[in-house]
This record gives structure tokens, C-alpha cells and sequence, in this order.
């Protein structure tokens, strides 16, 4: 008999992104991009690490997150460089809490239409 794909709990209002991939990663093969599309829509809040950015067109910054120390997967999304400013001075390895709408789910990215982005004070970040 066919196994059936695990379901994504509607409840689930911000999962945390290695929980995303673990999910998928549990399904056969052929299965992973269905239970991937389960999670378009769904809202992440995530405190982020900032790893990399690059300056696209018409102000805006395509931006990258890890979620974990050394991973190869990542979080990314675009943002104005009008309404954060701030990212043009940001370092590499800087705690950003991300909030956006998940738009898509493949092997290496978590691509999200970013709705906001936090940054730690100099203070905050030296603790």
C-alpha cells in the first residue's frame, strides 16, 4: 500500500526552519516536493544569522539567512534597501529576526516574501 505524505498541521504558525526541511527530508523521495508546497503561505519569525547580500535593481537587497551555525541551507528573500538602510552596513554574522510569508520550499533555500526585518542594537548583539 502507498504511504501517504505526512501533513503539514495548519497550526503550525511559525515552524522553525531546520523543522521545515526535516519534515520534507522524512518523505520518499518523490513525495518531498508536495509536502514542500504545504508550507507556501505559512508565516516564519525567525532570529536569523546574516551570512550575505547582494544589490539587485530598483533598491533592492536579495538578502541570505542561516538558521544554523555552518549549514548550507538558508533563508532568503529581497528587501529595500530604502526601507532598511541599515542593511548596507550590516556584518556578516549579525542576529536579524526575520518575519516574512514562506513563497517556497526546495533543497536549499526557504525563499520568503520578507514583511520585516529586526535588528539587534550593538549592545544587544555584543551579549
Amino acid at each position: 500500500m502507498p504511504t501517504k505524505p505526512h501533513r503539514v498541521a495548519a497550526t503550525h504558525k511559525s515552524l522553525d526552519p531546520s523543522a521545515i526541511f526535516s519534515e520534507i527530508e522524512a518523505q520518499p523521495p518523490l513525495m518531498r516536493p508536495q509536502a514542500a508546497r504545504a508550507y507556501q503561505g505559512m508565516e516564519g519569525n525567525w532570529p536569523l544569522t546574516f551570512p550575505n547580500a547582494q544589490e539587485g535593481r530598483s533598491g533592492q537587497a536579495h538578502l541570505y539567512f542561516n538558521f544554523e551555525p555552518h549549514a548550507m541551507r538558508l533563508i532568503r528573500g529581497t528587501a529595500s534597501l530604502r526601507k532598511y538602510p541599515q542593511l548596507k552596513q550590516l556584518q556578516v554574522g549579525a542576529p536579524v529576526r526575520v518575519r516574512g510569508r514562506i513563497q517556497k520550499v526546495d533543497a536549499f533555500f526557504i525563499s520568503l516574501d520578507i514583511r520585516d526585518l529586526a535588528f539587534a542594537k550593538a549592545a544587544e548583539a555584543a551579549h
